[in-house]
């Protein structure tokens, strides 16, 4: 029961990493990155030895993907390790040394737990097994390992140690929070547990109570002890569900020598339950749990045990976490865009290696070093060589080599020929995604990513190593990586791996990379600027590959015609000496020499080629040469073969030949380029297309070539130009009649996908001077344009819309040189080029969803001036009228307020503006649709999201206050320093700058903890005094970890936020060459930790670029800028001006790519949007959001070398004239009535949506207006709840007022506004409703009754009853009222039974359905946004208060009068009563597709916006019943509603109305178009929100 009563002092360790961590170190330069990396996760020597162990719990070894936690915890007077250990020598840690080798152990991750049971040395204390076991629980209840998994659990506790872990386990059951982990508790093994006590532990009392000391544990463990028989008692109640191991001691111990005993009987060491395993062990207390060997019989019995225990685990877990794996792996690869082909060039590498070949390597001490992690070498390993000297088979050698040894190897293969293998980015995705499958932590920070929807440009390296490896795979624990990178001079942009990776990897990254690579100039100075003593480098030279191309030749030799074998041993030395160590040289040689029959071809195929390889080439195309027929289509083959953007299939080549030479093959093309092109052009394994390498390729592409197949670039790619535009303007690619349906074209060409995706690169290299070629591209913008557009929506992936607009421009001024810009084709061209980026901005949500509607659902909404308008128009049946933009607007919203704006903040899902009144206005980020509304209550001077939280900070002069934007809540409210001067989240510190020049900031994890202030006037530069005076301007960059300032008659000043010290300073320099001391007005370091960039606009106009670490001026422009903002990808600055125009310049070279002018007003703010995509500026009381074309052109990388002219974007933007409010239709659809913001109601034509003329005006903003269709009176309300009705007559076919009826005002007490009017024709009233009050009014104006509510406020909605005119229902959260129109009087009170937690009501309306009336509820979130949250049909049956109540349907009048406060006197009438029982939702999934409810059309279907802002319908009779699908008809641009949050639509018979801005939009025909929609589940709905629709 006791253990070694020696116990060694020891500190409690971080046990989280492994104990060989590296120590973390800064990123220099840029920014402050803290990693922990792990070459091994198992504890290793080299660290003072505790002997006894850790108290706690502490990892001993955890594998890459673990499947079940074994935690071993000792006994009485033991230790963590010494328990578990025969000696003192860590090697005979068993669980930690001995398990993690053994293979049945393998998926096991193994922990220890130590508690303080030292009888003899330990203080006297008050602990018991309780307290040990709740110790046990906490530490098992918060290790991170263990909370974030859901793997079974094995606890295994020696003597009291198994007592210990019982009463975990009965704590766990008893706490609900740890009731998961209890749950998770799978067995339990006892290792000479004393479960009934022990006769040792009243001998060890008494001797503590001899010396005056005493430990409760010790006392609980004596035969017969209440805390046992409780534990026991407990124990048998709820281990049901846990399997019991019980291993037990068969021989006495020898205490001191004096005498033995058995410490724990055999009665007392098993539980005696049915399900109990009881093995009994030869051994004594001490030795069942310590072994000398692996071979020690007691080992064995407990080894095999425990990996029985792992064995039935496994075939359970196992299963269920690979295809968890298995669906994470697929997951991310869609993430990171990464090929199916990822391997296929290894494989085929693989495939060509000749066992015993390339040894060598392994010789090379340079390469033992690097492979074994030698901490005194370099880490970078760089093979080189001439060509074609075997070096991608070497790299799958070395690859194959490190996964033999288990260590985790990812590779990559560039490939010149192939775009998708020849960039940076490629490769790190593909490196990425092959750690990601190899490693599960790596999987889970980028599976995170990937949940939390961070986005990232696939073709920009800078911002995936950025956001894939700095932000999240170096942020994890990996063990040891090795990278082989082959072929790195094939890759199109080589420099960056230097400049952005390789000279600043951080040294804790547990990484090697062996690269290999061609000897060039360029990649030998770009390992010097890494330093000589970072990189080890390795030449093959002809003496490492002469015994690997002997071994290929001897394999080869048979194939050899030669007379005999001494013939044959001589022609394998001339080959091998001539080879000169190039392979491909041997194997071309071998190939050609296989196929020569006399001594006068094999001597010519051996003597006539040289050293080098252009002879080889030459004398191969001579052989080319000399073939009398198949010439051409040889020339054919190459320069496809060398000039497209990827390697193309078999089929996808034949198809292309086909058109290109507009003829038939008679044999495959696989044996066609066999016999014309077999030398240097192959088919790899996986039937692409290849170059035999890349020296072949260059070879024909060398000017100096003198050869019929030598290859001209610019015509090859006008040849394939030609062929692409071809086959894209011909009949395949016709759209079809019918445009909804998409084309449904039987079987198109292989070659569709290359020649969709590729003909604009191939184009914007092509001979601007072809006429064929630009006669077939006018054909195909003219007639087949949407045909493409649709293939590449199908492919869910529009980056190649934005491709095409950058080339068509690249070959727009190509040609502008040579021909005039005026001409109707260099106009088409000229249209597309601006239409394809706006497609992709405007429209990509529905060319994703439903690429079809790039026919006839997408033109309509296009500006009519637009080119994509004009081709679409032909055989339209949608029409969209009354739009007066007829050109693209950059603008994508303009929100006014009634006061002056003064601050705003992008966050990743909303933005939010603040106001000179104290109010913030918060919008969704990417709809611009109004969200909620919050009052800081002061003048907010700043505003800041932080990052991936729903956490936002306000600032004024007073207050500081934490948002929970969601809720609304205030979360903390600080007190503001004075004169606040800037304001950033620092992760979770919120940090506020103040102009008396210190930092003050909160801790938000700490209950937003006042944290202590931090000067930076303690510099050494101003050791003697303050800074002087206070900024004129600052930028902090947590990135970066520094803060710029800027003060009067100073350089610029660095702050190290870090180390809060002083940095340096810096600043435009002087002709000669002193730092300006000029005055500046605004500072912008860069977001992007990788870019040390700041931006600095001086008070004199001029904008300088600065790189502020070296002091170095890098540009400058004069722009006369007064504020700056920067994007979030660092990309992007832009710069407002004073008379309202801003400009968007390049950030690292100041190139300004755009400049607009809207308005003169001065412009106070800009921001960027999360994404850089939009940019949103503030000034006078309007807030605009622009998203210019300019900024989604640079999502593409280029896909040409041809240079592109620096074209400024420059847009003057009207002023958005006065917005329509509401629309109330004519029910003949005769006309539209329009209320405006600006107050005056007008008229519209229905057919046309064109003005006809103002009827009359309010003084303020008109939300509400009614067209009374019997009586023929309009009535409308204003802001100020005013109230005019005016009657109107027709008068020749033209509506015309005729008199006004009475113009009034709505007196309320607490000013609320009034939120609905409902009319009666019937009995010539209405109802106005507000918040607090109701009110019945006659139509001449009079106030006939008012009724108002002593509860909390809330929105009732009044609706005609369906069934009797004389009476009208009100709905109030969960009850329906029915009231006389005559008096108001109340006749029934109906309890609905609907769900309204969180939710208020939208709106109620009756509609038919056959003979049966329905009543149909809307909800929207409470006090939130105004989208749909939930759906309630309701029988109108329920409300016939003419009826019988049904039966059990009565509830108690007094508790509804109780709901509903006093009633008027004239309300205390007889009512009845009656229940709608709740009925379980039916149709959730429908109603969270429904963002708002549009109306009801004559067709009986109900008409919907959906989330994706599609106007959907459903039957109404579908509501009945569960409905699996519903109707899209068509798109509606999201900035259509930007700005708002009510969107003011309405339906007409079969048109669909809406208000845009100024313009009453009239959508005819869109409700004609019908695309049936499956309803997704719950799991996969789009947006989180929860739908109700419920059916009564």
């Amino acid at each position: 029961m006791a253990d070694d009563s020696s116990i060694e002092s020891f500190e409690r360790k971080d046990s989280a990493f492994s104990i060989t961590d590296t120590v973390p170190t800064r990123y220099t330069s840029f920014a402050s990155v803290s990693n922990r990396f792990s070459r091994a996760t198992t504890l290793a020597d080299g660290v003072a030895e505790d002997t006894k162990g850790p108290l706690g719990l502490s990892i001993l070894y955890s594998p890459i993907e673990p499947f079940v936690d074994f935690v071993f915890v000792h006994g009485l007077g033991g230790g963590s390790r010494k328990t578990w250990s025969k000696t003192s020598s860590i090697a005979d840690y068993w669980p930690q040394e001995w398990l993690p080798k053994d293979p049945s152990f393998q998926g096991v991750r193994i922990h220890s737990f130590g508690y303080d049971s030292d009888w003899v040395k330990g203080k006297d204390n008050c602990l018991n097994i309780r307290h040990f076991g709740k110790s046990l629980l906490g530490e098992l209840s918060t290790s991170p390992c263990l909370i974030d998994s859901n793997l079974p659990i094995v606890l295994i506790g020696h003597s009291m140690g198994g007592l210990v872990i019982k009463k975990a386990y009965m704590l766990a059951r008893q706490n609900k929070a740890s009731e998961d982990l209890a749950k998770r508790i799978h067995t339990m093994c006892f290792l000479a547990t004393p479960h009934k006590g022990s006769d040792s532990a009243k001998l060890l009392s008494n001797v503590l109570q001899v010396a005056n000391s005493s430990r409760a544990y010790v006392s609980e463990l004596k035969k017969g002890s209440y805390a046992l028989q409780a534990i026991n008692d407990e124990f048998c109640d709820c281990s049901s569900d846990v399997v019991l191991w019980s291993f037990y001691e068969t021989q006495k111990l020898s205490i001191g020598g004096l005498f033995s005993t058995l410490i724990v009987d055999p009665e007392s060491a098993v539980l005696s339950y049915p399900q109990e395993k009881r093995i009994p062990m030869t051994a004594d207390h001490r030795s069942i749990c310590k072994f000398s060997t692996v071979t020690d019989p007691n080992y064995i019995i407990i080894r095999n045990s425990l990996a029985s225990i792992v064995s039935g685990l496994s075939n359970t877990v196992t299963k269920s976490v690979q295809q968890q794996s298995r669906y994470q792996v697929n997951e991310l690869q869609k993430y990171l865009g990464v090929s199916n082909e990822l391997e296929d060039d290894f494989f085929s590498a693989d495939d060509a290696y000749l066992p015993g070949t390339c040894q060598w390597l392994s010789t090379k001490s340079r390469y033992s070093k690097w492979k074994g992690f030698d901490p005194d070498s370099p880490r970078i390993f760089w093979v080189s060589g001439k060509p074609a000297t075997g070096k991608s088979i070497l790299a799958s050698y070395a690859i194959r080599q490190l996964q033999a040894t288990g260590a985790q190897c990812s590779y990559f293969f560039f490939k010149y020929g192939d775009k998708s293998k020849s960039r940076l980015s490629a490769c790190l995705r593909s490196i990425a995604f092959q750690m990601a499958r190899a490693n599960a932590g790596v999987r889970q920070a980028l599976l995170n990513m990937y949940k939390d929807e961070i986005h990232f440009d696939k073709d920009n390296e800078r911002t995936i190593w950025r956001k894939l490896f700095l932000s999240g795979i170096f942020q994890t624990v990996i063990p040891a990586q090795y990278w082989v990178i082959d072929a790195l001079d094939e890759c199109g942009n080589s420099t960056l791996l230097f400049d952005l990776i390789l000279s600043k990897l951080d040294k804790s990254i547990p990484l090697r990379i062996l690269i290999t690579s061609r000897e060039t100039a360029d990649l030998a100075k770009g390992f010097s600027t890494i330093g000589h003593d970072q990189v080890l480098s390795e030449n093959i030279s002809p003496l490492d590959t002469l015994p690997d191309i002997r071994l290929l030749v001897e394999t080869k030799k048979e194939s050899l015609v030669v007379k005999d074998e001494i013939d044959r041993a001589s022609l394998v030395e001339k080959i091998v000496e001539k080879s000169k160590g190039s392979f491909l040289w041997t194997v071309l040689v071998l190939k050609e020499l296989s196929n020569s029959y006399s001594e006068k071809e094999v001597n010519h195929a051996l003597e006539d080629v040289p050293g080098g390889m252009k002879p080889l080439y030459s004398r191969t195309l001579d052989l080319m040469s000399q073939v009398t027929r198949g010439k051409e289509l040889s020339k054919a083959i190459l320069i496809w073969a060398t000039s497209t953007t990827r390697p193309l299939s078999s089929k996808e080549l034949e198809d292309a030949l086909k058109l290109d030479m507009k003829d038939n093959f008679l044999k495959l093309i696989e044996e066609t380029i066999s016999e014309l092109c077999g030398q240097l052009v192959t088919l790899d394994r996986s039937g692409k297309v290849q170059m035999v390498h890349e020296t072949a390729r260059e070879f024909l592409f060398d000017d100096d070539l003198r050869s019929e197949f030598a290859i001209n670039k610019r015509e090859a790619h006008t040849r394939i130009a030609r062929t692409c535009l071809t086959y894209l303007a011909g009949d395949e690619m016709k759209p079809p009649r019918s445009g909804r349906r998409g084309n449904t074209n039987a079987k198109r060409s292989e070659f569709l996908m290359y020649a969709c995706a590729a003909f604009s690169y191939h184009l914007a290299k092509a001979d601007p001077l072809a006429n064929d070629i630009l006669i077939l591209v006018d054909k195909f913008l003219k007639k087949n344009i949407l045909s493409w557009i649709e293939v590449i929506g199908r492919t869910k992936d529009l980056i190649p819309l934005i491709r095409t607009s950058k080339n068509l421009r690249t070959y727009l001024n190509a040609c502008s040189a040579e021909r005039s810009p005026l001409g109707t084709e260099m106009q088409t061209i000229r249209g597309w080029t601006t239409d394809l980026i706006r497609l992709t901005a405007k429209f990509a949500d529905a060319l994703i969803i439903s690429p079809p509607a790039i026919y006839s659902l997408i033109p309509p909404f296009c500006p009519a001036d637009s080119t994509v308008f004009k081709v679409g128009s032909s055989g339209r049946r949608l029409s969209v009228l009354g739009l007066s933009n007829t050109q693209w607007d950059d603008r994508l919203s303009c929100i006014e307020f009634h006061g002056q704006t003064s601050a705003l903040s992008y966050g990743d899902g909303f933005f939010a503006i603040g106001t000179m009144a104290g109010t913030i206005a918060l919008y969704h980020a990417s709809s611009c649709q109004e969200y909620k509304i919050l009052d800081h209550g002061e003048k907010v001077k700043y505003l800041q999201f932080k990052a991936k939280s729903d956490l936002m900070a306000s600032c004024g002069m007073k207050h500081i206050r934490i948002w929970d934007i969601r809720s609304g809540q205030i979360i903390h409210t600080f007190q503001a320093p004075r004169i606040v001067i800037s304001m950033v989240f620092d992760e979770n510190h919120l940090v506020i700058a103040c102009q008396k020049n210190y930092l003050a900031s909160w801790n938000l994890d700490d209950d937003g903890a006042k944290l202590p202030d931090r000067p930076w006037n303690n510099s050494a530069k101003y050791r003697e005094g303050l800074l002087p005076g206070t900024p004129r301007a600052i930028s902090i960059s947590t990135g970066h970890k520094m803060m710029a300032l800027a003060y009067t008659g100073q350089p610029i000043i660095l702050w190290d936020l870090e180390e809060d010290i002083y940095y340096g300073t810096c600043g435009k320099k002087l002709p000669n060459g002193e730092t300006s001391t000029h005055v500046v007005s605004v500072l912008v370091l860069n977001p992007n930790a990788n870019i040390s960039l700041l931006a600095a606009s001086y008070l004199d106009g001029e904008v300088v670029l600065l790189d502020p670490f070296s002091d170095d001026q890098i540009e400058n422009v004069h722009a006369d800028c007064h504020t700056l903002a920067a994007s979030p990808d660092g990309r992007l600055l832009a710069g407002g001006t004073a008379g309202g125009m801003f400009h968007i310049y390049e950030f690292d070279t100041l190139r300004l790519l755009y400049r607009v002018k809207s308005s003169n007003y001065f412009i106070k703010q800009l921001a960027f949007s999360k994404d850089s995509l939009r940019l949103a500026d503030i000034r006078g009381s309007q807030c605009n959001i622009w998203e210019p074309a300019v900024l989604l052109r640079d999502l593409a990388g280029d896909d040409s070398s041809v240079g592109t002219v620096a074209s400024v974007f420059e847009a003057v933007v009207p002023e958005i004239k006065v917005k329509v409010s509401a629309i109330a239709i004519h029910p003949l659809g005769e006309v539209v009535f329009c209320a405006q913001e600006d107050g005056t109601v007008c008229l519209r034509d229905m057919k046309t949506g064109a003005f006809r003329r103002t009827l009359y005006s309010h003084k303020s903003r008109v939300p509400i207006l009614t067209w009374w269709p019997q009586s023929s009176i309009i009535m409308s309300i204003d802001g100020s709840n005013g109230v005019i009705a005016w009657q109107l007559k027709k008068l020749q076919g033209h509506w015309e007022p005729e008199n006004m009826l009475f113009q009034s005002h709505l007196e309320e007490e607490k000013s609320s506004c009034i939120i609905q009017l409902l009319i009666s024709e019937e009995a010539k009233k209405f109802i106005l409703s507000t918040r607090e009050s109701d009110y019945l009014w006659t139509i001449d104006g009079q106030q006939e009754n008012a009724r108002t509510y002593s509860k909390t406020p809330g929105i009732r909605k009044w609706a005609q009853h369906p069934k009797f005119l004389t009476h009208v229902i009100c709905v109030d959260e969960t009850v329906a009222r029915i009231h006389t129109w005559d008096d108001w009087s109340e006749v029934m009170c109906i309890s609905l039974g609907i769900e309204t937690k969180g939710l208020q009501l939208k709106s109620v309306a009756s509609y038919r359905l056959g003979l049966r009336w329905r009543i149909l509820i809307e909800q929207s979130e409470l006090d939130g946004t105004a989208t749909t949250c939930g759906i309630h049909v309701l029988d109108a049956d329920v409300f016939d208060f003419k009826n019988e109540p049904v039966e059990n349907a009565l509830i108690p009048n007094s508790n509804i009068l109780k709901d509903v406060g006093p009633l008027s006197p004239n309300e205390n009438i007889s009512t009845s009563s009656r229940t709608v029982a709740d009925v379980p939702p039916q149709h959730d999934d429908l109603a969270d597709c429904i963002a708002h409810v549009i109306g009801i059309s004559d067709a009986s279907r109900l008409i919907f916006l959906n989330a994706q802002s599609w106007v959907c319908s459903v039957a109404l009779s579908d509501l009945e019943s569960p409905c699996p699908s519903y109707t899209r008809h068509f798109f509606v641009p999201y900035d259509w509603f930007s700005g708002t949050r009510v969107i003011v639509c309405e339906i007409s018979r079969r048109d669909v109305l809406f208000a845009r801005n100024e313009d009453a939009v009239i959508i005819k025909g869109g409700l004609e178009f019908t695309e049936l929609v499956k309803l997704e589940t719950k799991s996969s709905a789009t947006r989180g929100r929860q739908g109700l629709l419920k059916v009564f």
